[in-house]
């Protein structure tokens, strides 16, 4: 019995060493920024929090984190808009061109970000969006809508189709059924897809840098100089604040889908019991 159980212990215990090596650099970031000394050294005996200190009290660095967090609002709004919109229309409608569309939503993932920026560039300056959180959003938005189509496409093929057709046999028109059924259904995708698109547009700064302007910084723009040019521990504790946002919105969504497997078993039959009672009054 020990000796079959081996293997599996084996393959957990090289996961998780794995999983360390990759997380070594981060952890070490997060160390240096606990540094009092200038330089870019790991703290030794004393702790401090001056370098979180300046980045909280730095008008500069609060403003970029701001800036980041309207940004990958927008982008949460647009992402989800779009990519759920064209998700719903190639999984519940037959049409030409179907398989195309979904295609071209994958495309931006495919592109540099290089290469979106500097081909946005002329754009948002004809558009007058040059030097806007608009322009952010929307290259952001690129980058966010595949992943959020992916995961609310995968909700929407695994939601049962007799669902919508009991709804519309109650007399529910296609807005009633989206609405009290199908969104219910997918709304745990929904919260996943959005979660994940403020990460990317919370880490993205290729097309940042070819976007922003010195009034509208996002956060890891403002990171980028200062990486170059005045090494300090201080960059180390904006990017330990950027990875514990990171951590705090993969933590909330990974709750989320476990509390929703628990809350999730229960058959389709009890479902459709009460469709007649959500759906009297229509």
């Amino acid at each position: 019995m020990r000796l079959k159980r081996f293997p599996s212990m084996a393959q957990n215990f090289l996961g998780f060493g794995l999983l360390l090596v990759l997380l070594l650099p981060l952890i070490y970031v997060v160390w240096i920024s606990f540094t009092p000394a200038e330089l870019l050294q790991p703290p030794t005996g004393q702790w401090s929090l001056r370098w979180y200190q300046l980045f909280f009290t730095s008008p500069q660095w609060t403003q970029g984190l701001v800036n980041s967090f309207w940004v990958a609002a927008m982008t949460v709004i647009v992402s989800l808009l779009a990519g759920g919109g064209v998700a719903l229309a190639v999984t519940r409608y037959h049409f030409r061109g179907a398989q195309l569309l979904s295609g071209a939503v994958l495309l931006p993932l495919f592109v540099p970000a290089v290469v979106l920026g500097m081909a946005l560039l002329p754009f948002v300056h004809v558009l007058g969006l040059w030097g806007t959180r608009i322009s952010l959003a929307a290259a952001h938005s690129l980058w966010s809508m595949p992943v959020v189509f992916l995961v609310i496409r995968a909700a929407l093929a695994a939601l049962d189709p007799d669902l919508e057709q009991a709804a519309r046999g109650l007399g529910a028109d296609s807005i009633a059924t989206f609405r009290r059924i199908t969104l219910p259904v997918i709304a745990p995708a929904l919260f996943v897809g959005a979660i994940m698109a403020f990460i990317i547009s919370l880490n993205e700064f290729v097309m940042a840098l070819f976007l922003s302007t010195p009034a509208i910084e996002t956060l890891p723009k403002v990171i980028w100089p200062n990486l170059r040019y005045t090494l300090t521990p201080l960059v180390a504790a904006a990017s330990s604040v950027t990875m514990l946002l990171t951590l705090l919105g993969l933590a909330i969504a990974a709750w989320f889908l476990r509390a929703e497997k628990v809350r999730k078993p229960r058959s389709t039959t009890v479902v459709l019991s009460r469709q007649n009672r959500l759906l009297r009054p229509l």
